[in-house]
């Protein structure tokens, strides 16, 4: 199956060679046309001789050699070819909260999206390592398994919403448990646990959870997300209509506030770190720079069939069309040297001449 290993940037490779055809083109008819003036009136006998078909092939040369090219970096791929691939990484865990307080809108367009918006940039800035799911609010569960399979991760991810969890509330404890049961099972060395959560915590048994962690050597990383003025929490009413806000059983608005300081007790107490996502995405850069740096593992090898890179082939010819094109000579060297020295006789016996009409 033929296609292109750089298809992606093709309309940027076709502009930039359509671009350099253009001005060559320009380059000859300038060319042509400033020969023309300087043998203006001095005769065709003047002109340099050189052979008009030997020209038009280095042209034509040229303009071949810009297309190759840009097909070379365009990298044509056809055929396939098996290779055997290790799979190496560190094992990444992800608990998102998925609480109805997530649904607050103090950061635009929610706190929900926003979350899942840094764990797809985190993902999508990963090199072969695992990553896992889990969704809490009242409760949890693992939502994805660690895997390296990004695709497939990015599908559980999208398909998260408070209604993937029937039990409401936010108990970060459980979700560190449920964390700590994946990581039990796993005996590997490079684990790293990213919690993304507004910090509100009912149940309070999150920091002696986090204790487990500590023990066995995994780093927490609180992400935190929201404001800490408090934000209503918008909920659709039961016959689907306008949107409405939660209440409590005195009918009062329920307001929802980031809690930093139970976020950086967490991430403390097993010496990560307390990120806010709030603004901006740039903290996960230190977060990815402690996975990069983490032990790596090997999970494994297997054999994948991938396109075989052809690009050679066609650089070769490439390299062939402009050594033709430099060997090729368009005039007789001896013959030209003769006129050039007729042509500067004749303009110095010119400007010796004394214009008419002058007195001497």
């Amino acid at each position: 199956m033929f296609q292109l290993g750089n298809y992606k940037y093709l309309i940027y490779i076709a502009t930039a060679s359509a671009v350099v055809m253009v001005f060559f083109l320009f380059y000859l008819i300038w060319r042509r046309r400033a020969i023309d003036l300087i043998i203006r009136g001095m005769g065709r006998g003047f002109l340099i001789r050189g052979s008009e078909t030997i020209s038009m092939a280095k042209q034509a040369l040229m303009m071949l050699s810009i297309i190759l090219f840009a097909i070379v970096v365009i990298r044509p791929q056809w055929g396939d070819q098996a290779r055997e691939v290790n799979s190496e990484g560190s094992d990444v865990l992800i608990a998102l909260d998925v609480s109805p307080s997530m649904l607050a809108q103090d950061v635009k367009p929610s706190r929900m999206t926003r979350a899942k918006d840094a764990v797809r940039w985190i993902v999508e800035s990963l090199t072969g390592d695992r990553v896992g799911l889990i969704l809490f609010s009242g409760d949890s569960f693992l939502q994805c398994p660690l895997t390296n399979d990004y695709g497939a991760f990015m599908m559980f991810l999208d398909a998260a919403s408070p209604d993937s969890i029937y039990l409401k509330g936010t108990d970060i404890g459980m979700a560190l448990k449920e964390a700590y049961r994946v990581f039990k099972n796993k005996r590997l060395t490079a684990r790293i646990l990213v919690l993304i959560t507004d910090g509100e915590d009912h149940e309070g048994t999150a920091e002696a959870a986090a204790k487990l962690f500590r023990d066995m050597d995994v780093s927490i990383y609180t992400i935190g997300v929201g404001r800490t003025s408090g934000e209503v929490i918008p909920s659709s009413d039961e016959n689907g209509g306008a949107d409405s806000y939660y209440r409590d059983s005195d009918g009062k608005l329920v307001r929802t506030r980031k809690d930093v300081s139970s976020l950086k007790r967490i991430a403390g107490i097993t010496y990560g770190t307390y990120i806010d996502i709030s603004d901006s995405f740039s903290g996960l850069h230190f977060i990815l720079d402690i996975i990069a740096d983490q032990q790596k593992n090997q999970y494994g090898s297997r054999i994948i069939k991938e396109p075989r890179e052809r690009y050679q082939i066609l650089a070769f010819f490439l390299l062939l069309v402009l050594s033709v094109e430099l060997m090729l000579t368009e005039r007789n060297n001896e013959y030209a040297d003769n006129q050039v020295q007729r042509l500067w006789r004749l303009l110095q016996n010119k400007m010796k001449r004394k214009p008419r009409g002058m007195s001497g």
